[in-house]
């Protein structure tokens, strides 16, 4: 019996959707004290600047403020009408590229945020978020470029390492990637991400024991990885262990009951468990 994986998919579906890009705070998230708090924020900046229009300053305040309170198309007029007033400030291209991906518009971010990048060409965290993009964006050649410039800026930042070696796996290089993020968990022992994409690795190679390893310590630290759940049915049920397997699709379904990718794996293991039970063997691929 045989039970055949694809990490890379998952990878790659995590990466252009979101996974490596930073995050940050949607419409509704803040509650409470804080958003009353940026409440307050978005009302004084747009107070001071009835005053005075042309302070870019604090248009890009503004901007920020409407970006962390979730409205991203307010966020924008602020931080262009800031570009035109302070070209010279990279926060602002900064803020541009940010409320560009969060809108889905990855070129978009990536042109900011490479003029970013061109205004302060020694900042560490322009780089890295350029970097994030460009591998949104599906340029793993020139992302790794910048990973790379990135690195020597700042090689004591784990999450250059993070999301170099996730990089590096996309592009195949699975012996890069754990050498990438055996760097970064040394750096940062509790990112839980840094173990899934290990573990997506050692997957990749074929190396289901070290796969597990790193995808059982991806979960202690964050249990509510989907992602990590059902590649890890996928690790116990290549090992004849269905009832694992079981559990840990099914907590991937749960996790998100949305994801037909989930819903699907859960039903083929169920189905080569009964299968296999009854004497018969099967090949089951996901």
């Amino acid at each position: 019996m045989s039970f055949s994986a694809n990490p890379r998919v998952l990878a790659s579906a995590l990466v252009l959707a979101c996974g490596l890009f930073p995050a940050v705070l949607p419409a509704g998230a803040a509650d409470g004290g804080d958003k009353q708090d940026i409440q307050d924020t978005i009302f004084r900046y747009k107070a001071g600047l009835e005053v005075n229009p042309n302070d870019g300053k604090s248009r890009l305040k503004l901007g920020l403020a409407y970006f962390n309170n979730g409205e991203t198309d307010k966020a924008i007029e602020e931080f262009q009408k800031a570009a035109k007033l302070t070209p010279e400030e990279p926060e602002v291209f900064m803020g541009l590229g940010r409320a560009y991906g969060k809108k889905g518009q990855v070129q978009q971010a990536c042109d900011n945020l490479k003029e970013a990048v061109r205004l302060a060409p020694k900042d560490f965290k322009y780089r890295l978020k350029y970097a994030n993009l460009l591998t949104r964006n599906g340029k793993l050649d020139m992302a790794i470029s910048e990973f790379r410039q990135a690195i020597k800026l700042n090689g004591n930042d784990s999450l250059g390492h993070r999301d170099y070696g996730a990089c590096l796996g996309l592009k195949g290089d699975f012996a890069g990637e754990i050498a990438e993020e055996q760097k970064a968990i040394g750096l940062k022992s509790d990112d839980a991400d840094s173990y899934y994409y290990l573990g997506m690795a050692y997957s990749a190679q074929g190396k289901r024991k070290e796969a597990q390893t790193n995808f059982l310590k991806c979960i202690s630290l964050d249990k509510k990885n989907a992602d990590a759940y059902s590649l890890l049915s996928a690790v116990a049920a290549a090992d004849g262990n269905f009832k694992q397997a079981v559990e840990y699709a099914q907590t991937a379904v749960n996790l998100n009951p949305d994801n037909q990718a989930y819903v699907s794996a859960l039903k083929k293991i169920k189905d080569a468990s009964t299968v296999t039970a009854s004497g018969k063997s099967t090949s089951v691929s996901k």
